[in-house]
């Protein structure tokens, strides 16, 4: 007869792993679920795979435990529980009670010590027991009728450990768990273990004599090396063991009653998971726990896997066909290959899908874009931009594009595929049709609104990324006049200072080397010319930008390095391929990009406009090819320091708040509260250093990138004491980053002035590296996404007010607009200005500084 089957669940230590181990999720009004999601999935696993015959929960009491008593450090190393996992763990209470499995906690010992004392009883009592654990200290207990099942990271299955799992993990037996942790320790528990002595060590010892008895019987036998550590520390080791030894004999009463669960008590848990948002496990819910539920009717075990229904007509419809059959209905439009292969296409060979409701019709990709460009407020698609790229398409924005609804939901996802969107907001499998990916987009935009309302992000979508999608096909399609010659001859002066700078490195270094290869420079500086601050990686030396900044104040080849790399770099992501780039109008046709920055910023591509460099005379000299037609000139109209403003709005600070409210120099203004210096008195260091203060503040710089930033001279401590000295001028503005910050911990994302999020799912991270690079982008989200919006509405306004006159609106990059105007009409510059200035009201008057030119660099105030 088959033994029956216990699941011991560590109630608490999945939840911290769940915690910690998997990224932040919160709930659309900021209640944090990412572990009570894992914890609900390993149920899910239990009650799926594993299917027991009886469950119960084991919990940690409140309170010190017998432990602290003998030993008071006893856990004394670990961090205060974050208000978001004790948050969750309070949840789980309820979770748990919802599914009615049983909970047991003792006053004074821990789960592990009840985990230990029920699988004993369990196999007494005719059960095998699996452990359901996020903690290996468990693994002590494994034998033939117990087993430990964890979670793992990156989305692999459970690890189920017996006997030989355990073997294979350690390379000794579970009877000897104890005896390694009572030699190498356990800094999470803060058990000592023998100072000096590590995993190998403490394995290697085992393996040669056993348990730590049998290693103090043989102490006189053990290597001098080994012996020195572990004689003067016997008793610490003895408490070690001692600490680390699962009790399995506390008083407890269980009664292995077989599990089950009421119909109301199914419903309980459909109410509490559909709270959570947990909608996947909604539905999965009465398969999963089928087997269990008493009174009436048995759930169906089995999970239907619903697909997209689509109707897909015979034949290819021509435009009237199409536009007589949509009517006045919302329809949907994908485009796919030919052939119905669900690859990558070439639009000219591609036919397009046309969806009202699950009814689809194909038809040619001309046809479905006029329709779409005809009736653009009924019509949804995926990236839709493409339908508007044409001469005489309508400003009129679309009814929905799936992904910029994804965009402003989860602007840091990887990707936005059509297919994977469907699949994850509507909970069906990856649609493997094109019409039925065109099917799915009216429900897919139901869901997705819903979730948009569910946040607050509705006007984000609606009247910021869809009305921007015509205006940015509109300049992507009007383009920007190059100077191919102009680029042709910088490229020339490029090559013969490549030479130059090469020759006077060649003479630096002794001998000639491929100065483009790391792997040459490295052994050039750190061995033969004995440079200090080498670092070997795997592959050699490190020879990155900031080694060399650091070693090129004093070290003159590294500096001429840097110089060639900048010099290469110009000519050949620049001067070179530019021209390459221009079509057969004379004009270069960047690709804006909505759905790629998640600060909600705008990006581009063939070129990419955002990353000219502007740092560097030289530099910016590329700037000087992107020129005006004929009879035209170039028109920049640029926010000066908005995202100071925006911060300044935001925080309330009287000095910041004052300061551009008197249209003061706002980084003098701050040197001398920093300095108690009159302004007028403010050196220009001071304001220097003022200056990077103020953008250190955006961006959350530490101590040690501002010491970077100040230059040589400049070390750590006197970089943070700078910074400490900025917060006590400044307290305002220190309080409201360290409120952002909170608030994203508490939540999981910031919003804008807007309601724009952007999630920080790395807020959390166990790694501290991660975490602080996390805390220090929801720092500068809310400014930078608030300027990124503003910007946005900017473009929309300013574009309503050119209408059809003679003003082209050309680029956006960061915080400029640049325009094509004739040379003879000034009469738009300044509603042009006004639109921009008042984007947005904000306490602080917003200015915005406008240029005109021949070319994007020689240009003069206007």
């Amino acid at each position: 007869m088959a033994r029956k089957r216990l699941v011991l669940i560590d109630g608490y230590s999945l939840l911290f792993r769940g915690f910690y181990g998997s990224r932040y999720l919160s709930t659309s009004a900021g209640k944090p679920t990412n572990a009570l999601f894992a914890f609900t999935n390993m149920l899910f696993a239990i009650f799926g795979n594993i299917e027991p015959d009886a469950v119960v929960v084991a919990l940690d009491a409140p309170g010190k435990t017998f432990r602290h008593a003998e030993f008071p450090e006893y856990k004394g190393t670990r961090r205060e529980t974050p208000q978001e996992l004790i948050e969750q763990l309070e949840g789980s209470r309820e979770l748990i009670s919802a599914f009615g499995i049983p909970v047991l906690e003792v006053t004074g010992y821990e789960a592990d010590d009840i985990v230990g004392t029920v699988s004993r009883q369990a196999e007494e009592n005719g059960y095998d027991t699996t452990i359901v654990t996020g903690d290996l200290d468990t693994l002590q207990l494994v034998d033939n009728a117990v087993s430990v099942m964890t979670p793992q990271n990156f989305g692999k299955p459970p690890k189920t450990y017996g006997p030989e799992e355990v073997v294979e993990r350690y390379g000794f037996g579970p009877e000897h768990v104890v005896d390694y942790k009572a030699m190498a320790g356990d800094s999470s528990d803060n058990i000592p273990g023998v100072p000096g002595v590590g995993d190998k060590t403490a394995t290697l010892l085992i393996q040669q004599y056993g348990g730590i008895e049998q290693i103090i019987e043989h102490i006189e036998d053990l290597e001098p090396k080994y012996k020195k550590k572990i004689e003067p520390n016997v008793d610490k080791m003895k408490l070690s063991k001692w600490l680390a030894t699962i009790d399995r004999h506390v008083e407890i009463d269980y009664d292995f009653a077989p599990y089950h669960i009421t119909r109301e008590g199914l419903e309980h848990v459909r109410e509490h998971l559909s709270e959570l948002e947990f909608r996947s496990q909604v539905k999965r819910l009465d398969s999963v726990v089928a087997r269990y539920v008493e009174g009436g009717a048995p759930v169906s075990a089995e999970v239907v896997s619903e697909s997209v229904e689509a109707s897909l007509s015979d034949g290819r419809y021509d435009y009237p066909d199409l536009d007589k059959w949509v009517k006045n209905r919302p329809f949907g439009v994908v485009l796919a290959a030919a052939g119905d292969q669900p690859s990558m296409f070439d639009e000219e060979s591609a036919e397009a899908y046309v969806a009202v409701g699950s009814e689809v019709r194909r038809s040619s990709v001309d046809d479905a874009g006029r329709l779409f460009r005809d009736r653009p407020g009924q019509a949804m698609g995926h990236d839709v931009k493409r339908f508007y790229k044409t001469d005489g398409a309508p400003l009129t924005a679309p009814r929905f594009d799936s992904m910029l609804a994804g965009y402003v939901l989860q602007s840091d996802r990887g990707d936005y595929d059509l297919g994977g969107l469907i699949h994850g907001y509507m909970d069906v499998p990856v649609p493997e049709k094109p019409e039925q990916k065109a099917a799915a987009l009216a429900p897919l935009e139901k869901v997705m609104r819903e979730r948009l309302a569910a946040e607050g992000q509705t006007k984000t979508l609606d009247e910021i990324e869809l009305p921007l999608v015509p205006i940015l096909a509109e300049m992507e399609t009007h383009g920007i006049e190059l100077d191919t010659a102009y680029l042709g001859e910088y490229s020339e002066q490029l090559q013969k200072s490549i030479e130059q700078v090469k020759a006077h490195i060649y003479e630096l270094a002794g001998e000639e080397f491929n100065v483009s290869s790391p792997k040459q420079i490295g052994p050039i500086l750190f061995e033969k010319l004995g440079l200090p601050g080498g670092k070997k990686t795997k592959t050699g030396w490190a020879t990155g930008a900031e080694i060399l900044e650091d070693l090129a104040a004093e070290h003159e080849i590294a500096s001429e390095i840097l110089n060639y790399r900048e010099l290469t770099k110009l000519k050949g992501t620049y001067a070179d391929a530019l021209p390459r780039m221009v079509a057969e109008d004379g004009r270069v046709h960047t690709s804006f990009n909505q759905a790629v920055a998640a600060t909600g910023r705008l990006s581009s591509n063939d070129p990419n406009l955002q990353n000219i460099p502007v740092r560097t005379d030289l530099g910016r000299q590329i700037r000087k090819a992107f020129v005006a037609e004929k009879g035209q000139r170039l028109v920049s109209f640029d926010y000066s320091q908005i995202e100071l403003r925006v911060l300044a709005h935001m925080c309330h600070d009287e000095a910041l708040v004052g300061a551009f409210q008197r249209h003061e120099d706002v980084h003098r203004a701050t040197a001398a509260l920093m300095f108690h210096v009159e302004p007028k008195d403010v050196t220009r260091d001071q304001r220097a250093q003022a200056k990077l203060l103020n953008f250190a503040v955006l961006y959350g710089v530490t101590d040690f990138g501002l010491a970077r930033q100040l230059g040589t001279g400049f070390s750590v401590s006197e970089a943070r004491d700078l910074i400490q000295q900025y917060n006590e001028r400044f307290p305002a503005i220190k309080s409201f980053t360290d409120s952002i910050v909170e608030g994203a911990r508490k939540t999981g994302f910031t919003t804008t002035l807007g309601g724009r999020r952007r999630y920080f799912p790395e807020i959390h991270a166990a790694n501290r590296n991660v975490r602080m690079y996390s805390e220090r982008q929801a720092m500068n989200a809310p400014l930078q996404g608030t300027a990124a919006d503003m910007i946005k509405i900017a473009m929309i306004q300013v574009r309503a007010v050119l209408g059809k006159g003679a003003v082209k609106m050309l680029l956006q990059v960061h915080d400029e607009l640049l325009f094509e105007a004739p040379k003879d009409d000034d009469s738009m510059f300044e509603p042009i200005r006004q639109k921009m200035e008042g984007a947005y009201t904000l306490d602080v008057p917003v200015e915005v500084d406008g240029k005109v030119g021949t070319n994007w660099l020689e240009m003069k105030p206007l």
